[in-house]
């Protein structure tokens, strides 16, 4: 359960308090009373009791704080002076960037990160104590935050199975088809193509590495059997090699070459697709350009989507293949 904001604002007073060396073992009236100079809400003995006990615990519940009370000084302290909550001691400056840069992975994280990391995030935001309503500042970013698809739920299992290396078992839904099968696959990757979540891996049905979408997988869990692992080469090949998730297949990485228009040039130019992507422009300020990968479905319905701006030219089965899709 994510840490509540207030509660731990509460527990930084009282950590500050109790390692003032100056005023050493803070009183129970002592910690109420800071809590409202600081936060002016009224809180109880009772909520402070909780919260030093909640300190106490261990990560990742509590912060493994070592406090006491001293009957002697009669008041709160350290049996470690050295311990700080959270172990790191921020600028203002850190906070500032760490503000920053939870508002950007927000902004553009949406669905794509998986509930543990929603669950970091929280964490994050309830022990930043610059994330109150009166410093809210006005977004000046928006990105494209589309609904959580179908199967995204899975996201964790599979990549535990990847990080593992655990066989799954699973039921997959094949659009083309109309039906239901069941697979075992060896999982090695999970990529995000255009918004949309695939997982890659050596599936015992196909007897080969094959691609799956989320969205089609159903009732996936790990199986306790041996692993097949996929060469690194070939992964690094998944990697890098493709532009989108389906290759064509019987085609291996290759050359390719496109004629374009001087207007969708300058969209290649601001959105390469592929990092071997090479413009070669002409005169009248079309070009061509070429790529070395392997020929997707994605790469020819790129092609197309873009009419006659664009027109294959290498290699030959390709303009053939781009052509019977029109």
């Amino acid at each position: 359960m994510p840490i509540n904001k207030s509660a731990y604002r509460r527990y930084q007073i009282i950590d500050k308090l109790v390692r003032n060396k100056m005023k050493r073992f803070p009183t129970m009236t002592e910690i109420i009373d800071a809590c409202w100079e600081k936060l002016k809400i009224d809180t109880s003995p009772e909520t402070i009791q909780k919260d030093i006990a909640k300190m106490r615990e261990s990560p990742p519940e509590g912060f493994d704080a070592p406090i006491y009370y001293d009957y002697k000084g009669k008041g709160y302290a350290y049996s470690d002076p050295d311990y700080e909550l959270g172990g790191v001691s921020l600028t203002d400056i850190d906070i500032e960037t760490i503000r920053e840069s939870i508002e950007f992975i927000q902004t553009i994280g949406g669905s794509r990160i998986s509930e543990k990391f929603n669950h970091a995030m929280e964490k994050i935001l309830s022990t930043s104590l610059e994330f109150s309503t009166e410093n809210t500042k006005q977004a000046i970013l928006q990105t494209m935050n589309p609904p959580r698809s179908r199967g995204f739920e899975h996201f964790d299992l599979f990549y535990q199975a990847c990080r593992e290396k655990t066989p799954v078992s699973l039921v997959h839904y094949s659009y083309k088809k109309r039906n239901f099968s069941a697979l075992t696959i060896h999982p090695f990757m999970i990529k995000e193509f255009e918004n949309k979540w695939y997982v890659m891996g050596f599936s015992e049905k196909h007897n080969q590495i094959r691609t799956f979408g989320l969205d089609r997988v159903f009732d996936p869990f790990l199986l306790k059997k041996k692993y097949i692992p996929v060469e690194k080469s070939t992964r690094e090949k998944e990697a890098h090699d493709y532009y989108g998730v389906f290759p064509i297949p019987n085609q291996k990485k290759q050359g390719v070459k496109i004629h374009v228009s001087a207007l969708v040039t300058n969209y290649f130019e601001a959105y390469p697709i592929h990092e071997s992507q090479l413009i070669k422009k002409e005169e009248s300020g079309s070009s061509i350009i070429s790529y070395n990968l392997i020929p997707t479905l994605e790469l020819t319905r790129l092609f197309l989507s873009h009419g006659y701006h664009v027109k294959v030219i290498e290699p030959k089965w390709l303009i053939e293949f781009t052509d019977n899709l029109k």
